[in-house]
């Protein structure tokens, strides 16, 4: 059976529905999730990552280039800063199974856990309830400084779709939403928060591998007190090696 992503859900076709996609929390960030149902789009230029939406060489010699002939309105750097300060993005890692380099690094300690969903899930809850163009995209890793040939058609925010080499195990999928067609400026805070619903996104929840038993217990209950019905699991790496 076909399960390419239609293309009204603005996703990739690299990416397919049933891709499994997780996103690790610690304690405070799920209880949020719980009382709230919300995702957090984080403003690009909040980003540590200072590759975070970075132009090659030659992209920059073409941006600069349709300045001169008066084809844009701004410079390389007021574009770049421009466009990262109307960029929106949530970040899902692509996996199967569960990482120990992510619980190690998104985790945080060992009250965490994993929220696991599917690319057609997430899209299905986005849809019509961003506000704003979204897509969502597979990152690609590149080295920026060796000018590879970026494909941003068929817009320059598919920047946001490449990552510098060094982050290539993070297997990351993004849901970018795009602002850069309004006229105001920047907004004051340093996100979007965006409502979905609980219920049809979440595949099931996966609690870390080193979290004591009140906590496992104490996230079945509030799942269960918040209506959540997705199933609630310990991770697989917790289980003693034959």
């Amino acid at each position: 059976m076909d399960t390419a992503v239609p293309e009204r859900h603005a996703i990739e076709g690299q990416l397919r529905r049933d891709t499994v996609l997780w996103r690790y929390l610690d304690a405070a960030k799920l209880f949020d999730f719980f009382e709230h149902s919300t995702l957090f789009f984080c403003r690009a230029d909040h980003f540590s990552d200072k590759f975070e939406g970075a132009f090659t060489p030659t992209l920059r010699e073409q941006i600069s280039r349709a300045h001169a002939c008066g084809e844009i309105d701004y410079d390389y750097e007021q574009f770049k800063r421009r466009m990262r300060e109307s960029v929106f993005i949530n970040c899902w890692h692509r996996n199967q199974d569960d990482s120990a380099a992510m619980w190690a690094l998104y985790g945080k300690s060992d009250c965490a856990v994993a929220l696991t969903s599917t690319v057609g899930q997430l899209a299905d809850v986005l849809e019509g309830n961003a506000g704003h163009k979204t897509s969502i995209v597979r990152v690609e890793y590149v080295k920026h400084w060796r000018d590879p040939k970026l494909d941003v058609s068929p817009d320059y925010t598919r920047i946001f779709a490449y990552k510098t080499k060094a982050y290539e195990y993070e297997k990351e999928v993004r849901v970018v939403i795009d602002r850069t067609g309004r006229d105001a400026g920047p907004p004051a805070d340093p996100g979007i928060v965006v409502p979905v619903d609980a219920t049809r996104l979440l595949r099931s929840i996966v609690i870390a591998p080193d979290a004591p038993p009140w906590f496992e217990q104490l996230v079945r209950q509030s799942a269960v007190r918040y209506g959540v019905r997705a199933p609630v699991r310990r991770s697989k790496l917790a289980t003693d090696p034959i």
